[in-house]
């Protein structure tokens, strides 16, 4: 059954406009912040580059209610599909900033094939800015960080989990490296 815009809405009152996502994005930032002052990120030798932030769709009509408000501003977005969904990757129109850099990217996930997925920001993913990401996990483990070694399709991800669900995932290279690789081939 086709879900209308008014159902649709209703069941997502909050992420209406790109003023409200950046609204319901504050406490996420906020524990990422607080979790960078608990690894004592601002003194590890490897620095930290935040990639993304990644919000996750419930449902399709989702995904394409939030891509087309975002493609209205946008300076960049490319669309992929992904196991089965398709998955963007949008500019953000403002970044969104933390104690350490700035977040310029939204990963924006359509539901999955099995739909299981809620809706909801999954995680912040970042990268080392030298050095590789065993060195940055290691450092950031002294600090009493555990990570889930995630070993997927296509590539190895170091995830942890804060409390409030937010996921800290450290790739080895941003994003849109991997797309630019992957569009050369």
């Amino acid at each position: 059954m086709v879900e209308s815009r008014q159902s649709f809405f209703w069941r997502y009152p909050t992420l209406q406009t790109i003023e409200a996502f950046y609204e319901e994005v504050k406490p996420f930032v906020a524990m990422y912040n607080t979790w960078l002052k608990d690894m004592r990120a601002f003194s590890l030798p490897i620095a930290i580059v935040p990639d993304h932030i990644c919000y996750k769709c419930s449902s399709s009509e989702e995904f394409e209610h939030m891509r087309q408000f975002f493609e209205k501003d946008r300076t960049y977005m490319y669309q992929s599909f992904i196991s089965g969904r398709r998955v963007a990757i949008i500019k953000l129109p403002h970044n969104i900033g933390t104690h350490l850099n700035y977040i310029r990217y939204l990963e924006l996930s359509d539901q999955k094939p099995d739909g299981s997925q809620v809706s909801g920001f999954d995680h912040i993913e970042i990268y080392p800015d030298v050095g590789t990401v065993e060195s940055l996990v290691q450092e950031l483990s002294k600090n009493n960080a555990h990570f889930q070694i995630r070993n997927r399709t296509h590539h190895t991800t170091y995830d942890t989990t804060l409390e409030g669900g937010l996921k800290i995932r450290i790739e080895r290279e941003c994003l849109i490296e991997k797309i630019k690789r992957e569009e050369m081939r």
